[in-house]
């Protein structure tokens, strides 16, 4: 450490000049302890990088929070244990390594598939669908995670968001919707159909173009504090009705608990 003997270190050890956080790493006694110290002790001690949860808390995904300090570290030879740091053993590849603050962390890419394998599924599903929606990572990279970790932990779950996937659905929310349409044997809708308006060039979740009615979906945790994402939609729909579009909004809730009523109210707004 900065190049002292380890005898000296053990001396400022003994007076409390120095406080030991994991095994050969260390803090002044004056320094108040805190999350971003233990993670970088847990970095410093691991020789790995931040990522699952613990990455998460840095990208800002909705992730439950926990108690451990999770890191990966590329060498699976590592046998250390210290405390309430949770090491994962797993290959990294250079483009899987981001720095924030200086903190050695797992890319988000590589968060977002660390969370799809490990985080239950409801949560992984949602971490899936809000990724693809914020170009986080896409369809072809979680194919790639997969096919070049076969026997990994976690793959069976990953395969299994992977192939639910729809080209023309972004969320969960959208692929109830497109369900409950196609069960009906309604007619003439689009997903993701591609709209030029005066101002910009939109995609409506789900359009009836000859219609002109538009279908927008809230999704499960709709927006959270993503407040721009939720003035952007206003202005998107209040961009459809001025360009004389008729738009129904439905949420997560409507299309679970009263997908009938979801459907008659197109119907209805159709027929009119």
């Amino acid at each position: 450490m900065c190049g002292l003997a380890q005898g000296e270190i053990d001396g400022l050890i003994a007076r409390r000049d120095l406080l030991t956080v994991r095994p050969r790493v260390y803090t002044p006694r004056p320094v108040p302890e805190s999350s971003a110290q233990l993670e970088w002790a847990a970095v410093l001690w691991s020789g790995g990088v931040l990522s699952h949860r613990s990455a998460a808390r840095w990208w800002r995904i909705g992730v439950d929070e926990d108690d451990a300090v999770h890191v990966t570290v590329g060498d699976r030879r590592f046998r250390g244990r210290s405390g309430q740091v949770r090491v994962h053993r797993v290959p990294l590849e250079p483009s899987d390594i981001a720095r924030l603050s200086g903190l050695p962390i797992t890319s988000r890419a590589r968060t977002v598939i660390d969370l799809m394998r490990t985080e239950r599924y409801s949560i992984a599903r949602d971490i899936r669908d809000r990724a693809l929606q914020q170009g986080w990572t896409d369809a072809s990279t979680v194919a790639r995670a997969v096919q070049s970790q076969l026997g990994r932990t976690g793959n069976t779950q990953l395969r299994r968001l992977l192939t639910e996937l729809e080209p023309t659905a972004h969320a969960e929310s959208e692929r109830r919707l497109h369900a409950i349409l196609r069960q009906s044997g309604l007619p003439g809708w689009q997903a993701q159909y591609r709209l030029r308006l005066a101002r910009r060039v939109i995609y409506i979740d789900v359009a009836f173009p000859a219609a002109m009615l538009a279908l927008e979906v809230d999704g499960r945790r709709y927006h959270g504090d993503e407040s721009s994402r939720f003035e952007d939609d206003r202005l998107r729909q209040n961009d459809l009705i001025a360009s004389g579009w008729r738009v129904l909004r439905f949420t997560w809730s409507m299309l679970v608990d009263s997908p009938d009523q979801v459907l008659a109210q197109i119907v209805q707004v159709l027929a009119a």
